[in-house]
């Protein structure tokens, strides 16, 4: 009989397991409405299923290799270190634009519906069809190149607010309790900021653009979720992981080139054995460190970077002592700290750019937001003409920001 992903998400090996350290987390997390399946009919219940529908349209019969070969084609239209380029439309621009036009239109009817219900499924983990994700990522863009394009044509409102259905995209997809997701949706915002640097240099620029960005910018970090249920649908995408892995589907967690590089080394069938051999210690310790994990997800960066280095710490000494977990420590362990960066890095930039158009508005906050990597209030520097922000201390170089002081409407 054939099986599918969904088959392992009831962690019916997991739950027979005797060791009390498995076994009273599972309890623990049962009762807390976290085990795949149950984020899964969660996720069904708070969304509206009438809006299915709406995505159908844009999300059904896309071939995946086509999404993966868009983005990886149009992402140097944002690269940061050529400013001024990502308004600049090609003929290449010009053709992916027309390509998505018609999908572009049915999603901006999505993106103003409340609790759109998309296509995740925690019960298929890791192994669940991400093309979706991809899609809204690929319509974000065209919301980018319309902005460019209407730039290009003066129309600096409509521009506006194609890059507000950008950052729309974002939005939805922090709603979603998948890194995949909210890999995406910086990656998404991050682009987006990319436009909105040229756009603030345009000539045509007025205050009320700046304070419908500040509005835009507003409703994003209100909405903004904390890292709860986004870690604990990871540490159930993991438990599918543990639990496939228990049914002998090993080989079906992997790459194609990471199959094909252990077969052709001899090392799959080494790495079986290593790990069956500490399965259950292995599982015991993802399950002590996600539920670390879980409970710092209301704190900011900073606050957890001591439990993250804890974490790391107890993996290198596993390592030089023997018994290293390895399905925790080079599969589900192994990019915890640095995706922790990444999204506190996304909250950082967006907070910073909100900060710097609220003081340029004659908004400014009463009290500093604090950096998610210091602690200490962001950098803003106010004066007669502009407005100066810097993102120190987040991973990666970003420029400062300037923001003009506008007085015509």
């Amino acid at each position: 009989m054939n099986v599918t992903p969904a088959d392992f998400g009831d962690l019916r090996l997991s739950e027979t397991v005797n060791d009390p350290r498995i076994k009273g987390e599972l309890d623990r997390i049962e009762a807390d409405g976290a085990l795949p399946t149950q984020i899964s009919d969660e996720y069904q219940r708070r969304t509206d299923e009438s809006s299915v529908a709406l995505t159908a349209r844009f999300f059904e019969g896309t071939d995946p290799d086509y999404i993966e070969d868009q983005l990886s084609k149009s992402g140097h239209w944002w690269n940061p270190k050529a400013p001024g380029r990502e308004l600049l439309i090609t003929t290449q621009g010009e053709d992916y634009l027309r390509k998505w036009e018609s999908q572009r239109v049915e999603a901006r009817k999505t993106l103003i519906q409340p609790d759109v219900r998309y296509p995740i499924h925690i019960e298929q983990g890791y192994l669940a069809d991400p093309t979706w994700i991809g899609m809204m990522h690929c319509l974000a863009r065209a919301e980018l190149l319309e902005a460019a394009r209407q730039s290009k044509e003066g129309n600096v409102s409509d521009a506006v607010t194609a890059v507000a259905y950008a950052i729309a995209y974002g939005d939805q997809l922090n709603q979603v309790p998948l890194l995949a997701a909210r890999n995406s949706a910086a990656a998404i915002r991050e682009e987006a900021f990319v436009t909105l640097r040229a756009l603030l240099r345009h000539p045509k620029l007025e205050k009320g653009h700046l304070r419908t960005l500040e509005t835009v910018l507003e409703q994003s970090l209100r909405a903004w979720p904390d890292d709860t249920e986004l870690w604990k649908a990871d540490r159930a995408c993991g438990l599918h992981f543990f639990e496939m892995i228990r049914a002998g589907h090993l080989a079906s967690l992997l790459t194609r080139d990471e199959y094909d590089a252990m077969m052709a080394s001899g090392e799959l069938g080494k790495l079986t054995v290593n790990i069956a051999k500490n399965l259950a210690t292995d599982q015991a310790f993802y399950l002590e460190s996600m539920k670390k994990i879980v409970d710092a997800g209301k704190e900011p960066y900073y606050a957890r970077t001591e439990m993250l280095n804890s974490i790391s710490d107890a993996l290198n000494q596993a390592r030089n002592s023997g018994g290293y977990p390895i399905v925790s420590g080079d599969f589900l362990l192994s990019g915890m700290h640095a995706q922790q960066a990444d999204l506190a890095k996304d909250k950082l930039r967006l907070t910073t750019w909100l900060t710097a158009l609220q003081v340029a508005n004659e908004h400014a906050p009463k009290t500093m937001p604090l950096s998610e990597f210091s602690g200490k209030p962001i950098e803003i520097h106010d004066d007669s003409t502009q407005v100066t922000a810097s993102f120190a201390g987040a991973p990666g170089e970003i420029p400062e920001l300037i923001v003009p002081k506008l007085t015509t409407n």
